[in-house]
């Protein structure tokens, strides 16, 4: 189990968070702030310049991700990039596993 939170996640700089799970379990994601961040695979992905593909998790949104270590994308993939944008936010991020 690993519990990561960004209390202060500036507008306009990006961090990777490794979401990688070796086991079944869930992956909650939890924009506490508010306003909205960024989700994207990449840095550029996410950063306001060169923003191209990424998902917007508005401000007082959670997502809640049942995964396992050989289903869906977020099990297989070990690092999203999460960026604010429009001011800064908090971030919550929680991988629940088994053996995690």
């Amino acid at each position: 189990m690993r519990f990561i939170r960004i209390a202060t996640l500036a507008e306009n700089d990006p961090h990777a968070i490794d979401v990688g799970i070796t086991s079944p379990g869930k992956i909650i994601i939890n924009n506490q702030g508010a306003n909205d961040i960024l989700i994207g695979q990449d840095r550029s992905d996410v950063l306001a310049a060169t923003a191209s593909q990424y998902l917007t998790l508005s401000a007082g949104v959670m997502l809640v991700f049942d995964v396992s270590e050989m289903v869906g994308f977020l099990g297989q993939r070990q690092m999203l990039w999460f960026n604010a944008t429009g001011g800064d936010s908090t971030l919550e991020v929680a991988i629940l596993g088994v053996d995690q």
